[in-house]
């Protein structure tokens, strides 16, 4: 049984403009709560563990673990811990042929706001899986 599904959205930009810039730029923005401390990436406009809705903007370096992977004939996916940051998130791999389980964010292809990963590369023969 096949169904298409046709979906036409609006991301409202408002307060997370940083966040997409930089993520626009490859560059890991994270919110981070001044009530409590928790760092969000993606960055938030409130707290998913207090639900303060006073944030400051954590830069992290960018580098991530994948937890999980989804691979199809046309694409690639992962849940991603993202180094500094206390939740996961899901990004798309630029490299899906590469079986390594870590990676650093990368600015999307086209103009579309994403999260992409590009996969590290086998290094010697060994590759980070141990």
């Amino acid at each position: 049984m096949k169904h298409q599904l046709v979906l036409d959205y609006t991301v409202p930009v408002g307060d997370l403009a940083p966040y997409f810039e930089a993520l626009h730029a490859g560059v890991a923005l994270a919110s981070k709560c001044n009530t409590c401390g928790a760092v969000a990436f993606p960055a938030r406009t409130l707290c998913g563990v207090c639900v303060g809705n006073k944030m400051t903007w954590q830069e992290l370096d960018g580098t991530g673990q994948v937890l999980f992977r989804t691979d199809t004939p046309s694409e690639s996916f992962a849940l991603v811990k993202f180094a500094g940051a206390d939740t996961c998130s899901t990004v798309r791999l630029k490299n899906p042929e590469v079986t390594t389980t870590s990676g650093r964010l990368t600015s999307p292809d086209g103009d579309r706001p994403a999260l992409w990963m590009e996969l590290k590369a086998i290094d010697g023969g060994h590759d980070d899986r141990q």
